[in-house]
């Protein structure tokens, strides 16, 4: 299929539309101007035939003199150019219908009964449409005198307009103009689309997601269009780099347990004479391992399912206090180090959340706050209701995170240089901010080295 430029469409769509604009425009100036010039003839021809009339009169014939005998009838004009005012011929006649002044230059019209009516009549003649009025001598009897005007009537718009022919020459050279300046003003505004294209295009052929579109300060639509396409281009960016480590740290957290798996297999099934408390061991490195991956495993699986919005995590109106309460119970129990567990759970408190991946965020920064806590130290548990919103908050007393970390702990398989000694995989953090967002909730975290940590989740109460 044959590619046509956007620019020269819309630059053919505005020409026509701007001639189909300008010929309607003359087509109803051409009416309005022949409506005019119909109505100022017509005023004109009555006007002129009136006044003839008027100065016609004179005193009536006397009724005893011979037929035919007009001795007493006013004197006429005796010059032509009496009887051709504004292009009206004006002609006199007697009431038997015969010549008495005027100029006669259309026989046909002697064959036209006179008209009483008090408007001007058309009349076709030798192809041409002509308007007359009659009007009587006021002080004619049944034998008195007509007088007729006739003048010829032009017959279209594009007849008027024909002593205007210099509008049939510029309007073409205005509709070229304007061709000419719309393609050059649809140039100028598809620019910014013309290098979102090419901008889009290098990306492709390069593959460098740090290319940018130039947008000009121009405060339109095109200008704002190139700004969010830039915005876009740095959520792009951002997302690749971040399933680039995702990837990256994903491969190293399964290549290190499946590394030992292997070596450790090898070592069972090449080695004679083994004992059944070294194939032991073998056989609970590799279970251990096992578990890693399975952890891991189930983790991404949640991820993937949060992300796509799948059916495996409805939500429904869930009451939070005894649940909550009961997890504190639990990380009572199996808190090591010392470390004291501590819960506020106010009766009454409920949201709309998954029941199971409200476990989940609450066992994982339970877990997080014990992991990372002081040895002696305490780890306190407060839930809430705030207006609209339910709070839960952890803090412990425990190493806290540099400030330089505090963005960066809700990265996936990120882990602190404090942290890299545990057996934590950096995924707890980042499933708490997904699991919040995923109920229309937030997370935000306030930490000082060496002095605890507090994280703050907030989720629609019911």
């Amino acid at each position: 299929m044959k590619r046509r430029s956007l620019k020269w469409k819309l630059t053919g769509w505005f020409t026509l539309f701007l001639t189909l604009i300008s010929l309607v425009i003359l087509a109803t100036a051409a009416a309005a101007y022949r409506m005019s010039d119909l109505q100022s003839t017509r005023n004109s021809l009555m006007e002129v035939v009136h006044e003839r009339a008027r100065h016609m009169g004179g005193p009536r014939p006397d009724k005893g003199a011979a037929p035919g005998d007009r001795s007493d009838l006013p004197e006429p004009p005796q010059r032509d150019g009496d009887y051709l005012q504004d292009e009206i011929q004006l002609m006199v006649y007697y009431a038997d219908g015969s010549h008495a002044y005027g100029l006669f230059l259309h026989d046909e019209l002697d064959e036209v009964p006179f008209c009483e009516a008090k408007q001007p009549q058309t009349l076709d003649m030798d192809g041409k449409t002509y308007l007359y009025y009659d009007e009587a001598l006021k002080n004619a009897d049944q034998e008195g005198m007509w007088v007729r005007g006739v003048t010829y009537l032009r017959g279209s718009g594009l007849d008027l307009l024909r002593g205007h022919w210099y509008v049939l020459i510029v309007l073409p050279v205005l509709i070229a103009l304007a061709f000419a300046g719309g393609y050059w003003l649809t140039g100028r505004f598809l620019r910014p689309v013309q290098e979102i294209s090419r901008t889009a295009e290098e990306i492709r052929l390069s593959g460098d997601l740090g290319k940018r579109i130039p947008v000009s300060d121009t405060g339109d639509e095109l200008s704002e269009l190139g700004r969010t396409f830039n915005a876009m281009f740095d959520r792009v960016e951002e997302n690749f780099r971040s399933e680039q480590r995702f990837t990256s740290n994903a491969s190293h957290e399964l290549r290190t347990p499946v590394a030992v798996i292997m070596a450790q297999c090898e070592y069972a099934l090449e080695e004679e004479n083994q004992s059944p408390e070294e194939l032991r061991t073998a056989l609970y490195a590799v279970q251990k391992q096992g578990y890693r991956m399975s952890h891991l495993i189930e983790t991404l699986l949640v991820f993937t399912r949060i992300e796509q919005s799948t059916e495996k995590y409805p939500v429904a109106a869930t009451e939070l206090s005894g649940l909550t309460q009961s997890v504190c119970e639990d990380f009572q129990l199996i808190a090591d180090r010392g470390i004291t567990v501590t819960a506020d759970c106010p009766p009454r408190v409920s949201a709309r959340v998954n029941r199971e991946l409200y476990l989940l965020l609450l066992n994982n920064l339970m877990t997080n706050a014990i992991r990372y806590g002081r040895e002696n130290g305490s780890v306190a548990l407060t839930l809430r209701q705030e207006g609209e919103a339910v709070v839960l908050e952890v803090a412990d007393d425990g190493i806290g995170i540099a400030p330089e970390e505090l963005q960066r702990i809700w990265e996936r398989f990120y882990r602190s240089d404090q942290s890299r000694s545990s057996r934590g995989l950096g995924l707890g953090l980042p499933l708490v901010k997904q699991i919040a967002e995923y109920h229309g909730g937030s997370v935000r975290v306030e930490s000082e080295p060496g002095r605890g940590s507090r994280f703050t989740v907030r989720l629609p109460a019911n």
